[in-house]
C-alpha cells in the first residue's frame, strides 16, 4: 500500500476531518466541512463540485420544459425545438406508458424470438443492425485518425454487461453483478411476457456469452492508446476473416451504395479471435445475448413497473439508493437523446455576454501563458518545441454553445408514443451515421458529448481544438463574484487542463491538423515517456477506501492536471495573484462524496484519477504550493523534490 503522507497528505481523503490544515491534506482542509454537512442525493451515485452545479442546471432546465409543454412559454426561436417539447412530453407521461405497457417492446423482441439458426440470424443482421438491435460488434462512421478531413469506417466493440472489461478480473465482484444482473433481467423479461423458465434461461446464457466476449475487448486502460485503435484492412481482407458469419453480405446491406475502401479495426483482439464466438455453436447463447440486451436496453421507456424492475443493476453497480422521479428521467431521456437543442436553449438564456468575454479572454491568456512555457522548455529539441507551437498557434476554441448542429436532427420524426419515438431517433441516427461515409467531416460542429448544458470541457485530438460548454462557467469554477485568484484556480486550470491534452500521452500523437503523426524527435519523445512514467508512478496505487488508482490508466488526465495546474500558477503569478486562494479553489472543485460501490467501477471505468488525488497530488509537485503554504519536510503533503513529476 502507498501510503498518505507519501503522495496525498495524512490521513484517508474519504473522512472528513475539520482539524486537517493544507499542508498535511489539501483536500481535506479546503472540503472536510462541505463532505460533513452534505449528503449523497438518494438518485444519485455521488455529489461532489461538478454533480452540485449538474443538479442544479437540470433543476432549472425541467422547469423550462415543464413550462413549454404545459403552454406557460412560448418556444423559443430554434429550429426542431418542438421536438425536444414532445420528446420530453412523452418521456414525463407515465399515465399513458402505463397504459401501453409492453406492448411496443412484445413486438420488436418477437423479431429475435424468430431467429431459429445462425442461418437466419445472417439472413436478418443487417435489418437488425439497422434497428438498433445489438450484435455482437459494432460498426460506425468517425474521422480517420491519419486524414481527419476525411470519415472513415470503424469496426469496434460491443458493450459488456459489466462496466468495462477489467470489471471481469475482479472475479469476486464480477460474480456479484452478474448475478444481480441475470436476476434482474428474469424478471424484466417475465413482465414483458415471458415464460419463468424461458427467461431465467434467456438471463443466464446472456451472461454467459458476455463472459465469452469480455477477454476479447479492450479495457479502458488499453483504450487510453489511440494510436492503437488504428488497423486498417482492405475492404477483401476484413470480410475473409469472417468464416460463419456472412460479412460480405451484412455489409454490401448496410452500406448500400456507400463505397469502401478499408475497414479500420480498433479492437484487434476481438477481431483475431471472432470466429471462436459468432458462430453457429455458440448461436443459442448469442440470441439470447441479444434478447437480453435489447430488453435491457429499452426495458426504462416503458412503464413504471419496467423501470423498477430494470433498476437493482444499477444500485449494485453505483450504489444509487432509489429510482429518479418521472420528472427527472423525462428530463434525462430528453437530453440524451436531443441533448444539442437544450444545450443550444441554455447557452442562448443562461450565458451571459459578460462570462464569454471574461472566459474568451481568460482561455487565449492561457494559451499565451502556454506558448511561452513550451517556448522556454528546457528538454524539447528546436526542431520538436516548433511543431508543438505550430500546433498550440493552430488550436480552436469553442466557448458556450454551437452555432450549427448536424442535419440529422431535421430528419428526425417522432412516434406517437415514448418508446416509438426512441426507436425512430436511435434507428435514423444510426442511418444518418453511415451516410457520412465519403462525406468530409464538419469540423464546426461540436461533439454530441458537448452540450451547453453539460458541467464539462473537452479536447478533442482529432480536431485540434477545445471546448468549454455554457454550464460550466458557474461557482465555484467561475464566477465573476471570485477573485482573479480563485477564478484562475477553478475555470482557469480546467481550460490550461485541456490545452495540455493536445500534449498529454495520447494528445501528443496527433499534429496541428488532428492526424495520427509521429511530429517528435525520437529522443524527445524517449524523454516525454520518461516523465509520463514518473507521473504514472506517482499515482499507481494509491488506496482509496477499498480501491487502488490506476496510474497506467489515469496517465493521460493526471499530465493534463499537472500542466494545467502549473499554467494557471503561472498566469496568476504574473497578475501577483493570491496563490493560495489558487490553490483553495483547485481542491475545492475536485470536492466529492460517494459509496463504496460506484468507487469501484469509477476504479476500472474512469479514465482520471479520484478527485481527491487530482487535488493534492498535482499540487504537490509544484514549488509554489510549498512558498503558498509553508510546507515542510515534516508536513504531510511533503514531497521530496526529485519525486516531484515536471512536464509542460
Amino acid at each position: 500500500m502507498k501510503h498518505f503522507n507519501i503522495r496525498g497528505g495524512i490521513g484517508d481523503v474519504t473522512v472528513p476531518n475539520t482539524k486537517t490544515r493544507p499542508q498535511d491534506n489539501l483536500y481535506l482542509a479546503i472540503n472536510s466541512n462541505w463532505m460533513e454537512k452534505t449528503q449523497i442525493p438518494a438518485d444519485q451515485p455521488y455529489i461532489g463540485g461538478f454533480r452540485e452545479l449538474d443538479i442544479k442546471v437540470k433543476k432549472q432546465l425541467r422547469k423550462d420544459l415543464a413550462d413549454f409543454m404545459n403552454g406557460k412559454k412560448a418556444l423559443p426561436q430554434i429550429a426542431n425545438f418542438d421536438k425536444v417539447v414532445k420528446l420530453y412530453e412523452q418521456a414525463a407521461n407515465m399515465k399513458t406508458r402505463n397504459d401501453i405497457g409492453t406492448k411496443p417492446i412484445k413486438k420488436d423482441l418477437q423479431r429475435l424470438l424468430e431467429l431459429q439458426s445462425f442461418a437466419d440470424l445472417n439472413e436478418q443482421a443487417a435489418q437488425l443492425f439497422k434497428q438498433d438491435f445489438k450484435l455482437p460488434f459494432a460498426f460506425e462512421v468517425d474521422q480517420d485518425l491519419k486524414d481527419t478531413d476525411q470519415n472513415a469506417f470503424y469496426f469496434a466493440a460491443p458493450g459488456l454487461v459489466l462496466p468495462d472489461a477489467s470489471s471481469y478480473q475482479n472475479k469476486d465482484n464480477a460474480k456479484k453483478l452478474l448475478g444481480v444482473f441475470a436476476k434482474q433481467m428474469k424478471h424484466v423479461l417475465e413482465l414483458i411476457g415471458f415464460g419463468e423458465d424461458d427467461s431465467e434461461m434467456y438471463a443466464e446464457q446472456a451472461v454467459a456469452f458476455d463472459q465469452k466476449l469480455a477477454p476479447l475487448i479492450k479495457s479502458q486502460e488499453e483504450n487510453n492508446d489511440f494510436a492503437a485503435m488504428y488497423n486498417p484492412y482492405y475492404l477483401k481482407d476484413f470480410v475473409n476473416q469472417f468464416k460463419e458469419f456472412e460479412m460480405g453480405n451484412f455489409l454490401n446491406q448496410i452500406l448500400a451504395k456507400q463505397k469502401v475502401d478499408k475497414i479500420i479495426v480498433t479492437e484487434p483482439k476481438l477481431f483475431e479471435h471472432i470466429n471462436e464466438v459468432v458462430n453457429d455453436a455458440h448461436f443459442a447463447e448469442l440470441k439470447s445475448w441479444m434478447i437480453v440486451k435489447f430488453a435491457y436496453g429499452y426495458a426504462n421507456y416503458l412503464s413504471r413497473e419496467l423501470r423498477e424492475a430494470n433498476f437493482p443493476y444499477s444500485q449494485a453497480v453505483y450504489g444509487i439508493q432509489e429510482l429518479s422521479s418521472s420528472a427527472k428521467q423525462a428530463y434525462g431521456i430528453t437530453a440524451d437523446e436531443l441533448g444539442e437543442f437544450v444545450g443550444v436553449y441554455y447557452g442562448k438564456n443562461y450565458f451571459g455576454d459578460k462570462a464569454k468575454k471574461d472566459v474568451e479572454q481568460m482561455t487565449y491568456h492561457m494559451i499565451s501563458v502556454y506558448n511561452e512555457r513550451l517556448k522556454n522548455n528546457d528538454w524539447l529539441s528546436e526542431a520538436t518545441k516548433k511543431e508543438a507551437l505550430k500546433k498550440l498557434s493552430t488550436l480552436k476554441v469553442k466557448i458556450g454553445y454551437p452555432t450549427k448542429l448536424p442535419e440529422v436532427y431535421d430528419q428526425i420524426t417522432l412516434g406517437n408514443n415514448l418508446y416509438d419515438s426512441i426507436r425512430k431517433i436511435r434507428q435514423t441516427k444510426q442511418e444518418f451515421n453511415i451516410a457520412k461515409l465519403n462525406q468530409k467531416f464538419d469540423r464546426q460542429l461540436w461533439g454530441e458529448d458537448m452540450p451547453a448544458m453539460i458541467i464539462n470541457a473537452g479536447y478533442a485530438p482529432t480536431n485540434n481544438d477545445i471546448t468549454f460548454p455554457a454550464a460550466i462557467f458557474q461557482a465555484p469554477f467561475y464566477s465573476s463574484e471570485n477573485t482573479s485568484s480563485e477564478n484562475y484556480g477553478g475555470i482557469g486550470a480546467v481550460i490550461a487542463h485541456e490545452i495540455s491534452h493536445a500534449f498529454d500521452p495520447n494528445g501528443s500523437k496527433f499534429d496541428e491538423k488532428g492526424n495520427l503523426r509521429d511530429w517528435w524527435s525520437k529522443e524527445d519523445f524517449e524523454k516525454f515517456a520518461e516523465l509520463a512514467q514518473a507521473e504514472v508512478k506517482l499515482f499507481d496505487g494509491i488506496q482509496i477506501g477499498r480501491t487502488k488508482v490506476n496510474g497506467h490508466q489515469t496517465v493521460g488526465e493526471n499530465v493534463a492536471d499537472l500542466g494545467g495546474l502549473t499554467a494557471a500558477v503561472n498566469a496568476c503569478a504574473e497578475e501577483k495573484g493570491n496563490l493560495t486562494e489558487l490553490f483553495e479553489n483547485w481542491a475545492r472543485i475536485w470536492r466529492r462524496k460517494m459509496g463504496p460501490e460506484v468507487r469501484q467501477t469509477l476504479a476500472e471505468l474512469d479514465p482520471h484519477a479520484p478527485g481527491e488525488m487530482r487535488a493534492n497530488v498535482a499540487a504537490q509537485c509544484l514549488d509554489e504550493f510549498y512558498e503558498a503554504f509553508n510546507v515542510s519536510e515534516n508536513d504531510g503533503m511533503w514531497l521530496d523534490p526529485e519525486q516531484r513529476v515536471r512536464i509542460w
